[in-house]
Formats: C-alpha cells, sequence, structure tokens
C-alpha cells in the first residue's frame, strides 16, 4: 500500500472515530428504546462505522470501531463508565461485517439492506445480548436477545436508507 493511501486512510478513519464519540458519547444524539431493563441503542454508530467499511475496508474499519469503542469508553457520557472487551469485539466484527460487504463495491440499496441486517441481527443482537448476560447486565441470553429483536429489526431500515444517503452523496467525491 502506497504511503499516501495509508495516511489518507488515517485520516479518515480518524475523522469517522472523532465522529462516532461526539455523536454518539459526548452530544445526546443516543436513544435508548424501549425504555425498562433491556434496551436498544438508537445512534448514529452504525452509520460512521458502515461508513468506515466503504471507505477504507475491512482491517481499517476494524481497528476504527474498536479505536471509537474504548476512547468513547474512556471519555464515556452514557452508560456505566465501565470497559468491557467484549463489547469492543462487538465493535470490531461491526467494522469488519461492513467492510466484507461495501468495501469496494458500487452502492447499492441491496448491498447496504445486507450489510445492515446482517450487522444488525447477525452481528451485533445476539454478541451484545451475549456480553449483557456475561457482566450480569441481563439474567440469561435470550430474554434480552428476544426483547431486542423486534425494535433491532424496525431499526434495519432507517439505517440502511441513512448509510445508503451518504454513500451516494459521498460517492460523488474522491476520498
Amino acid at each position: 500500500m502506497k504511503k499516501s493511501n495509508e495516511l489518507r486512510n488515517l485520516v479518515v478513519a480518524a475523522l469517522i472515530v472523532a465522529l462516532e464519540v461526539v455523536t454518539v458519547r459526548l452530544l445526546p444524539l443516543s436513544y435508548y428504546l424501549p425504555p425498562g431493563n433491556f434496551t436498544v441503542r438508537v445512534s448514529l454508530q452504525t452509520v460512521w462505522y458502515a461508513l468506515a467499511g466503504w471507505i477504507l475496508g475491512p482491517g481499517w474499519a476494524m481497528g476504527a470501531a474498536m479505536t471509537g469503542d474504548v476512547l468513547g469508553t474512556m471519555l464515556n457520557a452514557t452508560g456505566n463508565g465501565v470497559f468491557f472487551p467484549g463489547y469492543t469485539v462487538t465493535a470490531a466484527m461491526t467494522g469488519l461485517c461492513f467492510g466484507f460487504f461495501l468495501y469496494t463495491r458500487k452502492p447499492t440499496l441491496l448491498r447496504t439492506l445486507l450489510s445492515v441486517t446482517t450487522h444488525s441481527l447477525v452481528v451485533s443482537l445476539p454478541l451484545t445480548a451475549y456480553w449483557g448476560s456475561v457482566t450480569g447486565l441481563y439474567n440469561g441470553f435470550w430474554v434480552p436477545f428476544w426483547a431486542a429483536l423486534p425494535w433491532r429489526a424496525a431499526l434495519v431500515l432507517p439505517y440502511t436508507l441513512a448509510v445508503y444517503a451518504l454513500q451516494k452523496a459521498l460517492g460523488k467525491t474522491k476520498l
């Protein structure tokens, strides 16, 4: 890889990490649904990690997602401020998922829908329920899994449309 590409990737990754930390952790742009013990966070995090996967590829997107997770936990304005590496693994898998589906491919609505669906329902939902049961946040795996499933499924379309719109808008630039 050329040094200019590495520098470009580093700058874009840093920008995505900054956007993720500011919009998800420091500004009140995250909402938790439904109120109660089993929650689903609605935030721009999925959008930023999808853009990282599309622009940078799986490896860089994994690094950006992991960095955003660790830095966001350190600056934590939401949650309990306790670092747990399992959630960083989930962030890494998110970057890998979006990089696998979107990198070096022309943006299509179907490909974006498949990437967001895979991330939301195959990667993030089961891992979040599992890590919650491991840490004692949830009492078991299946109750939070089934409680969060309808909310995660409902968020697939809005996330898909947001990512696709940004891909189309950014596709006209030379990133």
